[in-house]
């Protein structure tokens, strides 16, 4: 294929200077003999901290550099070693897509894997060979909440497992590094709880995902990088928020997108997992905290594996889960009111750090 690519660029070229063809002519056959975009010049390079790891980016588009490098800032820190994965991300002007966000497909089979918005824009991955290829209109790259997510959370989630990461959905406070992990089924008030816990003296991860990993014997617990997530009808009880959050909407979801704060502490960038507590909402007008038997909170765990990844991570997840079941876990049953539910987070942390 590179020799027949070489060969037709030379004859192009003959033809333009003899005068047969416009040089317009030339950039749209430049353009269909590469339809993929793989000999799309690069020259934007960075080495991403990625929770302890390095990722090698090449990229068209001073945008999509700028926002990486400052979406992935919050994991600076002493991170050495060649890159884990390399991302290519090709940004294409030619291609007229503009908000709202395509819905997504996906497709996954023996270490391939990958993501479709809409039909021109795309995200491949190669676990084998530790490569991620994405290509996206240059219209959806304006929506930057979009870009987040679910495009790049997208394109992350899809290497996790290379990555040595294990993703749970759920949400995350802390006291400096002793993490508290706050589970439960969608709409049970995990981001407003977490986000009214850390009103106080506590500091918020993700209210969404959290990406586990054991290292030097301890289980470790990565906070996500999207901005916090909303449900539009919380700024009827927070509305402070609507002066602070963005909306966004994909598929039939809509939400409001707050932009996270860079962390700016001397702390590593991850918490040791010292409690769980899984919420349930609307179930009680009383409060009532109720520990989780070992057996149970383990069988619970797998609901909330947030990405299935190939059998050859099994021994990886089955290894981190089995950590984390030993994390002393609660079952929080409360009324409506998330403000309920926050203090029990502070109360929770205090109990368990010894």
């Amino acid at each position: 294929m590179k020799r027949i690519v070489e060969a037709t660029a030379i004859q192009t070229e003959m033809n333009v200077r003899a005068g047969m063809i416009r040089v317009e002519d030339t950039q749209a056959r430049a353009a269909r003999i590469d339809p993929m975009r793989r000999f799309v010049p690069v020259p934007y390079t960075a080495l991403l901290p990625v929770m302890g790891r390095l990722v090698h980016l090449e990229t068209n588009s001073s945008r999509v550099l700028s926002h990486l490098v400052k979406l992935f800032a919050q994991y600076e820190g002493a991170v050495s070693g060649s890159p884990s994965f390399h991302w290519r991300i090709v940004v294409d002007s030619a291609v007229e897509v503009s908000p709202p966000w395509p819905q997504r497909s996906t497709f996954s089979e023996d270490g391939l894997r990958f993501a479709q918005f809409g039909q021109r824009n795309f995200i491949a991955v190669d676990l084998e060979a530790r490569e991620a290829v994405a290509f996206i209109a240059e219209g959806l790259l304006e929506d930057e909440p979009g870009f987040t997510s679910p495009f790049i959370d997208t394109l992350f989630y899809m290497t996790t497992g290379g990555l040595g990461l294990v993703p749970l959905t759920a949400a995350c406070v802390s006291s400096r590094t002793k993490g508290l992990l706050v589970m439960g089924a969608p709409n049970q008030g995990k981001t407003t709880a977490s986000y009214l816990a850390t009103q106080g003296e506590l500091t918020f991860h993700s209210d969404q995902s959290v990406f586990l990993e054991i290292g030097s014997g301890e289980l470790r617990a990565w906070g996500d990088f999207v901005p916090v997530a909303f449900r539009p009808e919380t700024l009827q009880f927070l509305p402070e928020l609507a002066s602070r959050t963005r909306a966004f909407s994909y598929c039939d979801f809509s939400f409001c997108y707050l932009d996270k704060h860079k962390r700016g502490s001397s702390l590593p960038g991850f918490v040791i997992p010292i409690c769980c507590v899984v919420l349930e909402r609307d179930s009680s007008s009383v409060p009532r905290l109720v520990r989780l038997a070992k057996s149970e909170f383990s069988n619970v765990l797998s609901m909330y594996v947030a990405f299935r990844d190939d059998d050859r991570f099994g021994e990886q997840r089955l290894k981190t889960l089995t950590m984390l079941a030993e994390v002393p876990a609660y079952r929080l049953a409360y009324g409506r009111d998330p403000a309920i539910a926050a203090p029990f987070f502070s109360h929770l942390l205090t109990r368990h750090d010894v």
